[in-house]
């Protein structure tokens, strides 16, 4: 018993003592790098009959109040960029999609002290954005993938974890997966090529779930982000 609560006292001394790292009122501010990738390959028996990969990056800037040592309230501006693209049996078989985005993002961060330099972390939130998507197409996939572009808005519910190590008193860097759990609905405005003269558009609402637990991407998809706390 004896040990047990000495374990005890330990492990608050621990807790206690790394978090003298931030405190009610401090500001985080900073920014952030976002980094995805994506690639697959289909066989036919030992053939390859098509393959496609998606690069992506974001920029932004997060600030973060906290309202106690362990929580707090921020706001993230960024863009993100990605490129996706979808290879036939030759070369001419392309299909090739270039999506741009401003974002904007409200969230709750959580603390969850482990070490007196580490503290693993989740955010939970919401976020708003409007999209510009252009798809260019050749040879076999021209038909699969015809020429479009795209403008819209999305608005998602997302909650992901991470890590934070406190480099300095007044600068820390943290990893996080972004798309661990996210539920958006889209709405979209599709235009297409003119036909006999006339431009051809339609729109769309759509929504869906995406997590990283069961995509098999789940490193695929990360952010770095710098923060000096302003005390």
């Amino acid at each position: 018993m004896k040990r047990k609560l000495l374990l005890l006292i330990f492990f608050v001394f621990v807790y206690v003592a790394c978090w003298s790292q931030l405190s009610a009122g401090n500001q985080l501010i900073g920014p952030s790098l976002n980094i995805s990738s994506y690639k697959t390959v289909n066989e036919n028996s030992t053939v390859v009959t098509n393959s496609s990969n998606t690069q992506g990056f974001g920029l932004g800037l997060n600030w973060i109040k906290m309202k106690t040592a362990t929580e707090g309230f921020g706001i993230t501006i960024g863009y993100n960029y990605s490129i996706y693209k979808n290879y036939g049996i030759t070369s001419n078989d392309y299909a090739r999609q270039k999506s741009n985005s401003a974002e904007l993002d409200l969230f709750r961060r959580k603390y969850i002290p482990i070490h007196a330099k580490w503290s693993l972390f989740y955010d939970v939130g919401l976020s708003g954005a409007i999209n510009k998507t252009k798809n260019v197409a050749s040879g076999s996939l021209s038909g699969t993938y015809p020429y479009f572009e795209l403008n819209g808005y999305s608005v998602k519910v997302f909650g992901y974890p991470g890590i934070a190590y406190f480099i300095k008193r007044n600068f820390l860097v943290d990893i996080s997966l972004p798309n661990f759990l996210v539920a958006n609905f889209w709405h979209q405005k599709y235009v297409y090529p003119p036909f006999n003269g006339v431009n051809q558009s339609s729109h769309s609402n759509s929504f869906d779930f995406n997590s990283t637990v069961t995509s098999g991407n789940f490193f695929n998809n990360m952010a770095i982000n710098f923060r000096w706390i302003l005390r």
